[in-house]
């Protein structure tokens, strides 16, 4: 008989809305159950209005770690797919996780659990038909956008275009902020750069926008009274700010600009979309970009990857010569940044769930680097009381006491107001609501042709992207 039950509860919002059992519900089934069986719990783990799509949840992750801790000998779940919608996900959990630590895992409602054969292939076969229930959900929902951008309504989502406000499905014109839009044009077209409109708009209105949002209500035709979805363009509901000729003289100019700064020789032009923040998880050396070529019915084809310099050997840049951090095809690891940020917009709780990682991760950091300032700052009282020690020996003089005494405690403090100043990075985070409009915009402009776009808005996005040692893990820090 197990000894240490976990209850584990997830709900969506719409599936208690649905469906009709909430997580109060649950709770209830799933103590009476394990008082019927005489099983002890040792926990109940819950994760209200969290999707199953991923196993970002922050409940779950404190199950994983008592789990680890070995607090847990059996999870219970009302349905297989409070656990997970994923297939993979759901057969990493139950193979990787628990049955790696001797934790069975039992589901009321399918009345199975893996302690048993049966239990343990029952598990494969409907993970397999919780995963196609979760595709036709997403199918759904993406048909459901199209109809939308069709009859030429806005997609929603949590995020609406600047200029407009998002009321019952509908986009309608935020009259304040039409001002600034029809003015951005204005000084745009009157050949003033990008970024002088962003610091008048600064001044004039007090509204402090970044230039990526300036360069998007430039460059959308949504404001011309249209709606773009998966590349298509539809005739919109919606009130246009500007007009026709107005937007095409600017797309021109744009044009002009791109041009001639492609013209004129720089000494250093990425043309890479991740370059500058990639690090290596090994060494933490930068990655760059090198072509390899290789051949295809007899013609040699050009394919670029992303390298550590220490795995290059580029001598100086090179941190440590036997680095062996894995490499990656540009196009993939691109394309996997790219899914990344668009899961990000479809999916608002995996989006809160990273804004809660990242809030952590700059906490971790932040109280790592305290700890060890102020071991290093005990250390350093210890040696000056030996110093002081030795002194009262006889074993060093005056002279030598006073200079070595100097020296350790202009050392201590320097540390101490660098302690004093480790606070967290607020000024320099992204807000919120500011992050997810930078998203819908990054989406919008990744799809475009200018690499230099791409990155200044990728870069406000992401601090570096940390390329862990095995193949296929990557840590990203947001600047959220």
């Amino acid at each position: 008989m197990p000894q240490q039950i976990a209850i584990y509860i997830r709900v969506s919002t719409q599936e208690q809305a649905q469906e009709g059992y909430s997580v109060e519900q649950q709770t209830e089934r799933l103590t009476a159950y394990c008082k019927a069986k005489n099983w002890p719990i040792a926990d109940v783990y819950t994760d209200p209005g969290f999707s199953g799509a991923n196993t970002q949840r922050p409940a779950l992750q404190k199950l994983f770690a008592d789990i680890e801790a070995g607090k847990v000998d059996c999870v219970l779940v009302y349905k297989l797919d409070g656990l997970s919608r994923s297939q993979k996900d759901t057969l990493y959990m139950i193979e990787d996780v628990f049955l790696a630590h001797g934790v069975a895992f039992v589901s009321l409602q399918e009345n199975f659990d893996t302690s048993t054969p049966f239990g343990r292939a029952m598990i494969g076969i409907l993970s397999v038909f919780a995963q196609l229930e979760r595709e036709q959900i997403k199918e759904r929902m993406a048909m459901g956008k199209v109809g939308r951008a069709k009859a030429g309504l806005f997609h929603g989502g949590g995020y609406y275009p600047f200029g407009y406000d998002y009321i019952d499905g509908h986009l309608v014109v935020n009259q304040t902020q039409a001002i600034i839009v029809r003015d951005v044009y204005d000084m745009f077209l009157s050949r003033m750069p990008i970024n002088q409109i962003e610091g008048i708009i600064h001044e004039k209105y007090g509204l402090h926008i970044h230039h990526t949002l300036v360069r998007s209500i430039l460059t959308t035709p949504i404001y011309i009274g249209l709606i773009t979805w998966a590349g298509v363009t539809y005739p919109g509901q919606h009130e246009p700010l500007v007009d026709d000729d107005t937007f095409k003289r600017t797309q021109d100019l744009l044009h002009d600009r791109a041009r001639i700064a492609a013209s004129k020789p720089a000494p250093f032009r990425a043309t890479h979309l991740l370059s500058g923040l990639l690090v290596c998880g090994t060494c933490g050396a930068l990655y760059f970009t090198r072509k390899n070529h290789t051949s295809c019915n007899g013609e040699k084809i050009w394919i670029g990857y992303y390298h550590c310099y220490s795995r290059a050997g580029t001598k100086d840049r090179v941190v440590d010569p036997n680095c062996n951090n894995p490499t990656y095809r540009v196009d993939e690891l691109d394309a996997r940044i790219t899914e990344e940020i668009i899961r990000m917009v479809n999916d608002k709780a995996y989006f809160q769930s990273m804004l809660g990682m990242t809030k952590k991760k700059d906490v971790g950091r932040i109280e790592a680097d305290r700890i060890t300032l102020m071991r290093k700052i005990d250390s350093l009282d210890l040696q000056i009381s030996r110093v002081i020690d030795l002194y009262q020996l006889g074993n060093i003089g005056i002279e030598d006491i006073g200079k070595r005494t100097k020296q350790l405690q202009e050392e201590k403090t320097a540390l101490q107001k660098t302690l004093d100043g480790l606070v967290m990075p607020e000024d320099e985070r992204l807000e919120e609501d500011e992050a997810l409009s930078t998203l819908h915009q990054c989406i919008a402009v990744l799809e475009s042709d200018n690499m230099e776009a791409k990155r200044a808005i990728l870069q406000r996005l992401i601090r570096k992207i940390v390329v862990k040692p095995v193949k296929g893990e990557l840590d990203i820090h947001w600047n959220f």
